[in-house]
Parts: C-alpha cells; sequence; structure tokens
C-alpha cells in the first residue's frame, strides 16, 4: 500500500450535509483550511458562543430595567360601568341604572430613596461587564478546542501515513523473505513472521485511518459544520518553540483572564447588591401628579388634578427586609470565595501548562533522537539479514520500533501545540 492509497482512504470521508449542530455546511473557496480560518468558522457557528451572547443581551436588559427607575412613571387610566339597583337622591328614591366614565393620566417621579436605584443600577451594570468576560471565556474555550482538534487531526492523519509507510516496508520484508526462501538461504518461518508482520501493519493502518475519521467528526462537531469531503486542512503540526517565563505568563493571566475579570466584576455587583438590601429599611420620596375626568351619563365628564409628594416608610414586611440582608451577605460571602477559587485555579493552571510545555519542547528533541537511531537500527538489521548474518525477527523489531518511534514524534508535536495553546488560553490571549 503506497501513499497514494492513503489519500484515498483519507479525502473522502465526511460527505457534503447539514451540520450536526443545525448549519449548512461550510463554504470552501480553496481545497484547503488553515486553523485560522476554522477557527473563523468555529466562532461563527458555536452555539456556546450564541449561548453566552443570550446572557450578555439579558444582562443589558436588566441593567436597562434598572436604571428605568431614575424615569418618571406615567400611566393612563380609563373606565366605564353601567350601575343599576334602588338610589337614593336626597328624599327621593329611585330605581334604574346610570353609567359612569372617568379617564385620565398619573405621574410619578422618585425624587431621594437612599441610594436604592444607585445601588442597583451600579449592580447590573457590573454584572453586564461580568457576562461580556463569560462571552470571551466561552469564546476562548471554543477557540482552544478548536486548536486541539485541529492538532488531533493533523496528528491522526501523520499517523496513518506512518503506518501507511509501516504496511510497504512489511510487504517489501515478505518479499524479499520469500525470494530468499525459495532460495533456500531462509527457513520457511522468516517467510510466516514476515507475513505476520505485514498482517499487524495493516490492523493498525485500518485502525489509524479510522481514527482519522474520527479525528474529522470531532473537528467538525467543535465548528458547528459539516467540511466538504474534498476538503483537505493545512498541516502546520510542525512547531515554532517560544519561551515565556513563568512570571510574565502569571501577570498577563492576571491582567487579561477573563474568568477572573468575571468574577471581580460578580463580586462588586452582590456588594452593590448588599448595599441595595440595606437602604430598603430607608424611606422613599417622590412626587406625584395626575388629571382626571370624571362623570355619569347623562351628565357631562368633570376635570380634576392633583399634584404632592408622598414619602413611603417601610414599618413592618415581615421580617423580609432582615431576610434580604441576610441572603445578598451570604451571596457577597460566595462571591468571595469564588473570586479566592478562580486565583488559585488561575495559578494552577499557568504552571500546570507552563511545564507542560517545557516537557513537550523536550520530548520533540528526544523522539526526534530516538527516530534516528531506531532508522540507523532497521538500516544495520536490513543488511545483516540481507548479509545472511541476522534474523528476520531483528528486522521486525527494528521496524516496530521505527514505526513507534515516528508515532512518538508526532504526539510529542501535537503535545507542544496544545500546551501552547493551553498556555495562551490560561493567559487570555488565545486567539
Amino acid at each position: 500500500m503506497n501513499k497514494y492509497i492513503l489519500f484515498f482512504l483519507l479525502i473522502p470521508m465526511v460527505a457534503l450535509g447539514q451540520s450536526v449542530m443545525g448549519s449548512e455546511a461550510a463554504p470552501a473557496s480553496s481545497d484547503s483550511l488553515t486553523l485560522e480560518q476554522c477557527v473563523g468558522l468555529a466562532l461563527k457557528y458555536s452555539p456556546q458562543i450564541r449561548l453566552a451572547e443570550g446572557g450578555v443581551e439579558a444582562s443589558k436588559a436588566n441593567l436597562k430595567l434598572a436604571t428605568s427607575a431614575y424615569m418618571p412613571q406615567i400611566m393612563g387610566t380609563a373606565s366605564a360601568a353601567r350601575n343599576g339597583g334602588t338610589f337614593v337622591f336626597g328624599p327621593i328614591a329611585r330605581s334604574g341604572y346610570f353609567d359612569n366614565f372617568s379617564a385620565g393620566f398619573s405621574a410619578s417621579q422618585t425624587i431621594f430613596d437612599f441610594g436604592k436605584t444607585i445601588s442597583r443600577v451600579s449592580a447590573s451594570s457590573d454584572l453586564v461587564k461580568a457576562s461580556h468576560q463569560n462571552l470571551r471565556s466561552t469564546t476562548e474555550d471554543v477557540v482552544l478546542n478548536t486548536h486541539i482538534s485541529y492538532f488531533n487531526y493533523l496528528a491522526a492523519v501523520r499517523v496513518a501515513e506512518v503506518d501507511s509507510e509501516t504496511v510497504s516496508e512489511a510487504e517489501d520484508h515478505l518479499r524479499q523473505a520469500e525470494g530468499f526462501y525459495k532460495a533456500g538461504t531462509v527457513p520457511q518461518y522468516d517467510v510466516v513472521n514476515a507475513e505476520v508482520e505485514v498482517a499487524n501493519a495493516k490492523v493498525s493502518l485500518i485502525q489509524a485511518v479510522n481514527n482519522v475519521k474520527i479525528a474529522r467528526v470531532q473537528l467538525e462537531n467543535v465548528l458547528g459544520v459539516n467540511l466538504p469531503s474534498h476538503l483537505r486542512l493545512e498541516d502546520n503540526l510542525d512547531v515554532k518553540y517560544v519561551n515565556i517565563p513563568m512570571t510574565a505568563a502569571i501577570e498577563t493571566a492576571l491582567k487579561n483572564r477573563p474568568e477572573l475579570l468575571a468574577s471581580r466584576a460578580q463580586l462588586q455587583a452582590n456588594k452593590s447588591l448588599l448595599t441595595e438590601a440595606w437602604t430598603q429599611d430607608l424611606p422613599d420620596v417622590a412626587a406625584t401628579a395626575g388629571y382626571k375626568w370624571n362623570g355619569a351619563d347623562p351628565q357631562p365628564l368633570f376635570p380634576s388634578w392633583n399634584v404632592g409628594v408622598t414619602l413611603t416608610v417601610p414599618i413592618f414586611e415581615g421580617f423580609a427586609l432582615d431576610a434580604g440582608i441576610d441572603q445578598a451577605r451570604a451571596n457577597l460571602k460566595s462571591a468571595e470565595a469564588s473570586n479566592d477559587i478562580v486565583m488559585q485555579t488561575l495559578y494552577l493552571d499557568v504552571q500546570q501548562q507552563e511545564y507542560a510545555l517545557q516537557e513537550a519542547a523536550e520530548k520533540i528533541q528526544a523522539a526526534r533522537k530516538l527516530v534516528e537511531q531506531a532508522k540507523e537500527a532497521l538500516r544495520l538489521a536490513v543488511g545483516q539479514y540481507n548479509s545472511g548474518t541476522g534474523s528476520a525477527l531483528d528486522v521486525t523489531d527494528a521496524q516496530v520500533t521505527l514505526g513507534s518511534a515516528r508515532i512518538s514524534y508526532i504526539q510529542s508535536l501535537y503535545d507542544y501545540n496544545v500546551s501552547y495553546a493551553s498556555l495562551q488560553r490560561a493567559m487570555g490571549t488565545i486567539k
């Protein structure tokens, strides 16, 4: 089996159709798709982002609702009623019915409420900030998942290519063993051993090709669209080493990490809500005005108006105000604890990804050296076998070792790319 056969196995994997998320298949202007283009598709079609955007819109609506308390409240009323029965008008009693009509407008404007509205608006404003940071957090999660799925697909393709080469090498060894056996220079065991080697290599290739299909489906699930079957992904699995000092990474995370910024905004909102709960025990002062028309048929409607100031003082509401303060205080305590947890998670996440990135860089160097040594070992084993001084089993072992070394190298490249993307996510700078 050669690379051309592998090409036809890998490319026509997913047919054009409806997305798993309900979106149409992604249009493609070329035969390849870059990582940046995949990120763009994910940001466009991801339902997680739409869900977070809904949270932003809801928080903005709550802010608008809170600020409405600054505005005058104007109400219009109208009523009509028919009254029937016996009515006494002075010394005369009459039976019958008459109609009442009324219409009018009333308005009220809060003059002073001891900071209730200010606290409520401040809390709502902080919650809007928190919702924006939650949207950022969701967006960065989608971008990170796109990176992981993209590199996972590239790694799966490369592993399949290695397994394809292993099949070709095993088949070459089988043909060589059959030739030596016919010439009487090696026993039949060498042929059987080579056949087993080919069979094992083909089983590994079947699994590798299936892993490519699964990786492609997983990527499409992250993107929220089906990719056209002819579309390939640009292979940029090879790494460019970066060096980000631990202190610099933590400082960047403290400034940019959306979860921390959202937690701080949530904490500030709970402080404002506690202040609002305290002010519920204080009075409200409001100006009121109204204008009405009242009358009964067949009399005309008579106008009337009123202007005044109202003072509302809560005296006893069944301990509801005390319960509200207790609840606000408990929510603030929870917000403080959540903020501490986010800080701890931030430090842990940055440090873990820093160490993972360093480990991946070292593994790449070690795996590259391992591949070189395995190639040399295979070359020596084949040379000794051809000269009659080595065994077929030595060749098989060397081929297996080389295949494993190549896959380890591919895995180290994948680990480095994912670790770097994860570190950027931990710092809040992934794009």
